[in-house]
This record gives structure tokens, sequence and C-alpha cells, in this order.
């Protein structure tokens, strides 16, 4: 046994006046189902297949290199390890870079602790001066009797 529902919605007649038409819902009917695709084609797709005159190590030597560019700056990926092609110098490494700092950090180091020297020996020139001065002065005092 069917069931009938339906559905009540307003339309407008010529004259725009507002009218009340009974639409039937079927809910039990045929659902939808979409159409055959067609056949894919067999032929690929792949660019590879397409450039059938590069050989392989023609490929290979394409992409030996990565590039990349971020907001300006340039790098390329040689021999396991990334270049920077945008320095102040042109092409720099990352293994330079790390040694760069490293040694930049042993000289800040090292000029921190001559500096450390240079005012220890000043003080101890001070305090040579100083007591230079009160024993000439002692002397002095002593002569003058």
């Amino acid at each position: 046994m069917k069931q009938r529902v339906l559905k009540f919605c307003l339309l407008r007649d010529s004259q725009g006046i507002p009218k009340r038409a009974v639409m039937p819902i079927n809910l039990f009917g045929r659902s939808f189902s979409p159409g055959k695709s067609p056949p894919r084609r067999s032929l690929s797709l792949s660019s590879l297949r397409r450039e059938s005159d590069k050989s392989g190590q023609d490929l290979a030597h394409d992409f030996s290199k990565i590039k990349l560019n971020i907001s300006g700056q340039n790098a390329t990926f040689e021999d396991g390890e990334w270049i920077s092609e945008s320095g102040p110098r042109g092409r720099v490494s990352n293994r330079e870079v790390a040694h760069l700092r490293q040694q930049n950090q042993s000289l800040l180091e090292e000029n921190n602790l001559l500096k450390l020297k240079v005012e220890l020996l000043l003080d101890m020139l001070t305090e040579k001066s100083a007591d230079t001065l009160l024993k000439e002065k002692e002397l002095n005092r002593l002569k003058s009797r």
C-alpha cells in the first residue's frame, strides 16, 4: 500500500494573488541514480611519458638541484645541504654559516676576557700610582724636617 503525502505551498496567479496549491511528494518512489560515467582513456596523463625525447639521465639532471625562493631569499639544495644564494657574498652553505657563528661567539668571549684583563691592569696601575704618590709625599715630608 503506497502512502501519498501532500505538500501545501503558496503560489501566485497571473494577477499576483496568492492561492493555495497541493503538490504530491513521492517519498517511496524511485531514488536518484546517476548515469554511467564515460570510460577513462588508457593513455597516461603523466608528463614523464609525454616527453619521450628526454632520457632518464636528463630528467635526473633536471631535478638534482632543488631551488627555493621564500620572501626574496633564494636557496638551493646541493649535496645534502641547503645553500643560500641571497647572502652578501652570494652562495653560503649552512655549514659555513654555523662555523662562522661559532667563530664569532669565540671571538666575542675572547674580547670580553681581554676587556676584563685591561680593566684589571688599569686598577692595578691606579693602585700603584696612588701608592707611589703617597710614598713621595712621605719622603718630601721627612726631608723637609
